[in-house]
């Protein structure tokens, strides 16, 4: 009278642990192996990219600055003859003895409050500053 009882929901194992383990490491070990190789690649490409958005920026700037000396050469016989005093208007300043500012404008100037920074954030309120003089 041999019996043996079956308990619903415990499967009979027929493996051993171990070796299902063994099995799912040697399936991924591989994948992750290629994982790595793929992201080396693109690690690859992206650097290149950077050097040559790199580059493509330097020309570009050289030719900001090209272009800025051509318009500084090209503005700057205007410059050279200036009006003589008896063309200026009367009651005019001259440039080479003007007075320096006085004191109240300065403070007028400081006490101004910055410009508003862009509206990136439109929920928020900006809130002027004072300062105490």
């Amino acid at each position: 009278m041999d019996q043996t009882i079956v308990v619903a929901g415990q499967p009979a194992r027929n493996r051993p642990v171990g070796t299902v383990i063994v099995v799912m490491l040697l399936v991924t070990f591989p994948l992750l192996t290629l994982l790595v190789l793929e992201q080396g690649r693109v690690i690859d490409s992206q650097r290149l990219l950077i050097q040559q958005l790199n580059g493509d920026s330097q020309q570009l700037n050289a030719i900001r600055a090209r272009e800025l000396q051509d318009r500084t050469k090209h503005a700057a016989p205007g410059a050279k003859n200036p009006p003589s005093d008896a063309q200026q208007q009367p009651g005019a300043q001259p440039q080479s003895g003007a007075a320096p500012q006085s004191k109240d404008r300065k403070r007028h100037e400081s006490t101004q409050a910055p410009p508003a920074p862009p509206q990136e954030y439109p929920a928020t309120r900006r809130v002027p500053v004072r300062k105490s003089v």
